[in-house]
């Protein structure tokens, strides 16, 4: 298992059910790591992913597209004090 998908597996356990929930209606925004761990996490927890609301154009509304970089940075930060 690579740093990132490390990085990325904490931190979805660490969430709650409805932030999980919440954060997987973004999920198209995330990179394909993110996805596949996100996907996992619901999994196990058996929880179904939501889908992102659709504007009258049928394109995808994404309400937090700056999410992965909250979560990158935080992931960064757990393991740049693991030495």
């Amino acid at each position: 298992m690579t740093t990132q998908q490390q990085a990325f597996k904490v931190y979805y356990s660490s969430l709650t059910d409805a932030e999980l929930l919440k954060i997987s209606a973004n999920k198209r925004s995330f990179l394909d790591v993110a996805q596949e761990a996100l996907a996992n996490e619901l999994r196990g927890r058996n929880l179904a992913p939501s889908e992102p609301p659709r504007s009258n154009n049928n394109r995808t509304v994404e309400s937090r597209p700056f999410a992965l970089r909250s979560i990158t940075r935080k992931a960064r930060g757990w393991f740049s004090h693991q030495h």
